[in-house]
């Protein structure tokens, strides 16, 4: 739990620090959010229900997955203390595009497979169909657990695989449960407090929960001694 609030207060910290690149980053990315969803509520009510579906589906793989992608990059940089600029973004969401699409995929793939078991099991009636439905709803629920370091894992490691860093991001979540479980809480009350204030989710959200991954991936890391704390590699 301390490593969690731990990195609650790093992100905040970080966030006030490189408060001025932050804030235009995660603007960038509310545009991309109105755009993959406005645009298609102003088709749906004027051209045809279908239309707006399709199109919320089209603009929201292509715009959402790397502009994210861009943003854990950029946050990443920081969370490592190194000097960044906004253009970070940008080469975050290039470098990263297709691994965030093929992350995105794999994910839908997921939620299709938890959530049709989900249903076909509801089916039945009997003890045993609601103990197979409880199962897939925790499948789900550790799912979007190891979800949180995926990405910031990817970043972290010399060869960039989408499956090593699931891999190694299972690895994380399940080797410290209390401090993912608390962590997701921490973060879902971040974009809560932030939707509901409106001024944050449009200057903050996004970049507070993209440091705190990062933040997280790093602090578990040098906590299970696979990496070093920040003074030994300077010190080296």
């Amino acid at each position: 739990m301390g490593i969690a609030l731990r990195v609650l207060w790093a992100a905040l910290k970080d966030y006030y620090e490189e408060m001025f690149t932050l804030v235009g980053a995660n603007l960038v990315w509310v545009a991309a959010v109105a755009a993959a969803f406005g645009l298609p509520a102003l088709a749906g009510r004027y051209l045809a229900p279908a239309a707006g579906l399709g199109l919320a589906v089209v603009l929201g793989f292509v715009l959402l997955p790397p502009i994210t992608a861009g943003m854990l990059y950029l946050t990443n940089q920081i969370a490592h203390h190194k000097s960044i600029e906004f253009g970070m973004l940008w080469e975050g969401a290039r470098t990263y595009a297709v691994k965030s699409w093929l992350l995105t995929l794999l994910n839908l793939l997921a939620g299709v497979i938890i959530a049709t078991n989900f249903f076909f099991y509801g089916q039945f009636e009997g003890q045993w169909p609601v103990i197979v439905r409880g199962l897939f709803v925790g499948i789900g629920v550790l799912w979007c657990l190891i979800q949180i370091y995926v990405f910031p894992m990817l970043l972290e490691q010399q060869e960039p695989r989408l499956m090593l860093a699931l891999r190694n991001a299972a690895f994380l979540t399940f080797a410290s449960p209390i401090t993912t479980l608390v962590l997701a809480v921490l973060m879902i009350v971040v974009a809560v407090l932030s939707i509901g204030l409106t001024l944050p989710f449009a200057v903050a959200m996004a970049a507070v929960l993209c440091l705190m991954a990062n933040e997280a991936v790093l602090a578990l890391l040098i906590h299970f001694k696979i990496r070093k704390p920040p003074e030994e590699d300077t010190a080296v």
